[in-house]
């Protein structure tokens, strides 16, 4: 680990006491400082490496990141990674400033313009909804990561996406332990990315248990808490009804929660769920639901972490991260 510089390093390096170090990186006024001893000693501190917002702001350090996503609704969880790229970046001494375009062409090629203003040192570049990106639609020559989507014509730009298989593996997994034979699945719609890897999780978790995978328990519901009831119904019209469902979102969960309440059927007596996202309705549902967490704020902070690497041209240990997300087992889940 490198050594941290200290104002008395700064001090012996430019040639001046402590004290006038002090003063500058202060930002003291209380003593008159000569305008070229006190650009003498920023310079130096910035020379040697040392962290202080009013140095990099002195010396006119591009202090802007930009980060652009393209929608969001009124309540999403997505918003936990702009939350915590923002207090990342300013643990970075830079400002996030964030964009939404909302499909304005308009707009986006404004924001796009901005952006290559020579104001800002890199771009995050996010989707709430994982996916493949077929084009970046905000362009730019600065250092760039790809936040919940991917883009496999830019290979060399670094993207950050949630482990969903894995999250789906440990949810199904969770249940072929309890003993749950006969589990079915709502999923979202099928040609997202987010639905594809859950839906892929599930499969492989059923094949490790030893459970071949039955489609008729394989139920599409388009994240729709409508379609999560019909489709939960009309999985019970089976000969032989699931004994445990796995949602591919919260929000799908409480269809499903619904769908059994007027079935007449218990949670998790006679049937077990488990649900996606960790969103805050999971723990305040009755019974409270058992759900993967989206790790929405960890992939945050990592998108920044990796921005700020590119930066300052350090190498990164992957171009491609994918975050795992913690089960959280409640009630609606155990035997």
């Amino acid at each position: 680990m490198a050594k941290k510089v200290t104002m008395s390093d700064i001090a012996a390096a430019a040639g001046v006491s402590q004290s006038t170090v002090s003063l500058v990186l202060n930002g003291s006024t209380s003593v008159k400082i000569a305008d070229i001893t006190k650009h003498k000693v920023l310079e130096t501190a910035e020379s040697l490496g040392y962290r202080n917002k009013k140095v990099a702001h002195a010396l006119g350090r591009p202090k802007k990141v930009a980060l652009v996503i393209n929608g969001l609704s009124s309540y999403d969880p997505f918003i936990d990674a702009i939350n915590a790229a923002r207090e990342e970046a300013w643990a970075n001494d830079y400002i996030l400033v964030t964009f939404n375009y909302s499909h304005d062409e308009v707009l986006a090629s404004k924001i796009e313009a901005e952006i290559n203003s020579g104001d800002y040192a890199g771009l995050v570049y996010a989707s709430s909804m994982t996916r493949d990106l077929e084009q970046q639609r905000v362009n730019t020559t600065l250092p760039t990561v790809l936040l919940n989507c991917t883009n496999e014509s830019l290979s060399d730009t670094p993207s950050i996406l949630p482990a969903d298989m894995i999250g789906a593996y440990k949810a199904v997994s969770h249940l072929t332990q309890q003993g749950y034979r006969r589990i079915a699945m709502l999923t979202g719609e099928n040609w997202m990315l987010a639905s594809q890897q859950r839906s892929e999780g599930y499969r492989q978790a059923l094949i490790d248990a030893d459970i071949i995978p039955n489609s008729d328990y394989l139920a599409e519901a388009s994240w729709s808490l409508k379609e999560a009831h019909q489709q939960t119904l009309a999985l019970f019209k089976s000969a032989q009804p699931p004994e445990a469902i796995f949602c591919g979102s919260d929000y799908m969960a409480m269809g499903c929660y619904q769908a059994l309440a007027e079935l007449g059927l218990k949670i998790p007596q006679d049937v077990a769920v488990v649900g996606y996202d960790n969103q805050q309705i999971a723990s305040e549902s009755f019974p409270a639901l058992t759900s993967v967490e989206l790790p929405y704020s960890d992939m945050g902070k990592l998108a920044v972490e990796s921005l700020m690497a590119l930066i300052e041209k350090q190498p990164l240990l992957s171009s491609k991260r994918k975050v795992e997300g913690e089960l959280i087992i409640r009630t609606s889940s155990t035997k």
